[in-house]
């Protein structure tokens, strides 16, 4: 008898093992690649139940997936149709769980969906790049300390409003004005309220890698105020190398 039972206890063991061993899913998930050569507006929306990312290119999905910044296309490496341009393949993703997850756990059910549809392989490597350090400038930061607990942001014109901001996500601001990764080396923990106007000083702009335009000059004007500036260097950044990913999702 104790034989038996501890033979069901260790049957027992592996089936939960098994299961715990198991990558985390979603309930009910649908994935879409939308038609080429088409307009298309973006939208997302993210709950404790689920997700749903609208007309997203698949760069975009991965690096939401491991917790990258999403529209930071340089710590992603891959085929160019990943990324917005000319054959960007783009998808619509809706998935669900039956009980309220973290977001981790959203991110990581999204990383088994892709791989699950559309046979999504990657791997995780340090390579050396030029970056843009956001860091403070030699007089010191000139910031003005919020007492909002949350960030708000409105813009008037060119004018952008930042009220409870963090410094650590103004690179989801800068981004589109910078072709280089962007990299907070501030060490200004805290909110902050103050104002940027990118646009005043358009005519400092200049031509980047990849034709981008590149407005690192316009960026540190609107930031001398602040005590803050862009500097460029070389860093070693973690960055996720997609190894294989097929454009047309397989049936949901």
């Amino acid at each position: 008898m104790t034989l038996r039972i501890a033979s069901c206890t260790l049957v027992w063991l592996a089936v939960a093992g098994a299961a715990m061993a198991q990558p985390p899913r979603f309930d009910v998930a649908s994935v879409k690649a939308l038609p080429e050569l088409a307009h298309y507006h973006t939208r997302s929306d993210v709950t404790p139940t689920g997700i749903r990312f609208e007309a997203y290119p698949l760069g975009f999905l991965i690096r939401w997936a491991y917790g990258l910044h999403p529209y930071q296309a340089f710590e992603t490496v891959g085929p160019a149709w990943l990324e917005p341009g000319l054959g960007c393949v783009r998808y619509d993703v809706e998935a669900k769980t039956e009980h309220p997850v973290p977001v981790e756990q959203l991110r990581l059910m999204l990383r088994t969906l892709l791989a699950e549809r559309l046979k999504l392989l990657v791997h995780q490597e340090s390579r050396e790049m030029t970056v843009c350090a956001l860091a403070v400038a030699r007089d010191g930061p000139k910031l003005r300390r919020s007492e909002k607990e949350d960030m708000t942001f409105t813009a008037d014109g060119d004018l952008l409003h930042f009220q409870g901001a963090l410094i650590g996500r103004l690179d989801e601001w800068l981004y589109q004005y910078v072709p280089y990764l962007i990299v907070d080396e501030t060490g200004l923990a805290g909110r902050y309220d103050f104002d940027l106007d990118f646009m005043r000083y358009r005519d400092l702009a200049t031509s980047g890698p990849g034709g981008r335009i590149d407005m690192t000059a316009s960026v540190n004007k609107a930031l001398e105020p602040l005590g803050l500036r862009l500097e460029r260097k070389r860093r070693a950044v973690e960055v996720v190398v997609i190894d294989h990913a097929e454009k047309t999702p397989t049936e949901n």
